[in-house]
């Protein structure tokens, strides 16, 4: 008994076409979103593993968005614009120098020997000004050298900050290595979930 068997490839097309514009595409759309978020989270979590106490400003400095206009899901991490000048010396290392972020004309500020840090290791919002208003003062303790802010009448002089004239940093936060790992971990169940 013959038979035949009839296809309508174009209108095969048209349908599939249809499924993954209204279905696939805005279920892999969610299921980037959620990686995408679960990488911000993780990279979060993170932070007090790779920094000494950190403060909110570094906890909370990641994101992430969709990538609008893209041909594929896709989703971009990153960390937040007004961070990344610090955060990526910790990601990639590096040096920062005189005029760099977060410096001083003459170079970078860090604590002195004697200084009173906050709860973060940092010097507290304020501290130059309370304690040059106690009589501290800036010196040049070697010749061409940036200044040293020190307090002086003591039985021994205290150094209070210095300028250096360079800090360097070493690579130590692996935020592509944090974020690849979610996207292994997460990646397949999340399309699964979503394509449900």
């Amino acid at each position: 008994m013959p038979f035949t068997l009839d296809f309508d490839s174009a209108e095969f097309t048209r349908q599939a076409k249809a499924y993954v514009a209204k279905t696939v595409r805005p279920a892999l759309d969610e299921a980037v979103l959620y990686i995408a978020a679960s990488a911000r989270k993780r990279l979060s979590e993170a932070t007090p593993i790779y920094f000494d106490r950190p403060i909110e400003w570094t906890v909370d400095g990641f994101a992430y968005k969709k990538v609008e206009g893209a041909t594929a899901a896709e989703a971009f991490v990153y960390v937040l614009p007004g961070r990344a000048r610090y955060l990526g010396l910790e990601v990639y290392g590096g040096e920062r120098v005189a005029g760099d972020f977060a410096t001083t004309d003459q170079g970078p500020l860090v604590p002195g020997r004697d200084a009173v840090l906050d709860e973060h290791g940092n010097l507290p919002r304020g501290y130059i000004s309370d304690a040059v208003s106690r009589g501290a003062r800036w010196i040049e303790a070697k010749p061409g050298r940036p200044p040293i802010l020190v307090l002086p009448g003591r039985d021994r002089v205290e150094v209070l900050a210095v300028i250096t004239e360079k800090t360097t940093y070493k690579a130590r936060f692996p935020f592509h290595d944090l974020v690849e790992k979610v996207v292994f971990e997460k990646g397949a169940a999340a399309v699964a979930k979503y394509l449900k």
